[in-house]
Parts: C-alpha cells; sequence; structure tokens
C-alpha cells in the first residue's frame, strides 16, 4: 500500500480533477504512476507523476521519443543545455534511446507528504511544456 499515492489520488478527486489515470505497478517500492497528457496542436506529451516508497516524488514529462538525429545533435543539446541553465525546478535530459525529457524529483519529509504541492509543481511543468514546446519541436524536427 502506498499512503502518498492514496494522499495525491484522494486530492485529485476532491478538487475534482480529472484525465490522471492510476497505474500501480506492484513492484519493490509499491510505485504508483498517475499519468496524464498535455495536448499541444494535436500532439500529446506524456506526464506522469510517479509516487513510491522513496522519500522523493518523480513528475516527468517525455517532451520527444527519438529526437537526435546526425543533423541535430548539436542543436538540441545546446537548447538542454540552455533550458537547464534558465531553469532551477525543472531539468530536461536525453536517455539512451535519445528521447527528450522533462523531470521534477519532489523531496518530502516522512509524514510531511503534500499532494497540493505536487499538483502545483505538475502545473508548473504544463506551463513549461506549452512555453518551451514549439522551439523543441523547431530544433528537433528542424522547422521554422
Amino acid at each position: 500500500m502506498n499512503n502518498m499515492a492514496d494522499m495525491f489520488a484522494t486530492y485529485l478527486e476532491f478538487k475534482h480533477i480529472e484525465g490522471f489515470s492510476r497505474e500501480d505497478l506492484l513492484d519493490q517500492r509499491q510505485s504508483v504512476v498517475f499519468r496524464t497528457n498535455v495536448v499541444l496542436k494535436g500532439m500529446a506529451v506524456p506526464v506522469g507523476v510517479i509516487i513510491d516508497n522513496s522519500p522523493y516524488v518523480m513528475v516527468r514529462a517525455n517532451i520527444a521519443t527519438q529526437a537526435i538525429t546526425d543533423e541535430n545533435a548539436f542543436a538540441v543539446s545546446n537548447l538542454l543545455m540552455r533550458r537547464n541553465y534558465q531553469n532551477r525546478l525543472f531539468k530536461y535530459y536525453l536517455t539512451p534511446d535519445a528521447s527528450v525529457i522533462l523531470d521534477v524529483c519532489i523531496p518530502y519529509q516522512k509524514g510531511h507528504f503534500s499532494a497540493e504541492l505536487v499538483y502545483n509543481i505538475v502545473q508548473l511543468m504544463v506551463k513549461e511544456i506549452m512555453e518551451q514546446y514549439k522551439e523543441f519541436v523547431s530544433v528537433i524536427w528542424l522547422t521554422d
């Protein structure tokens, strides 16, 4: 049983927040993923809130899959470095399969979990995605 995940689910229900699906992974860490999407110009950007029995909650967005090519590698790397330098809360990185990921790690002390804080950070991530997505699209897919 993951009490923090239950608290987050209760918060979403109490605030009448829809659009999240819950997946209990049934692993050693009692991981629960709350999934949603940010839809921009017909494209869905998956966002997940990952809550487990560690003292951290991860909020993660998959900005683009297989984003690196020979033609755009420098520009994408440059964009990730600039965004990371300009933003203290969110960190962009590349996965081994060349996906661009946006992460935030929220620490909390035992007994001091705040579902409201987690949801507020999700909202900030959505805002970040909406503000930056056009530039990522133009750099990754080399469009204007």
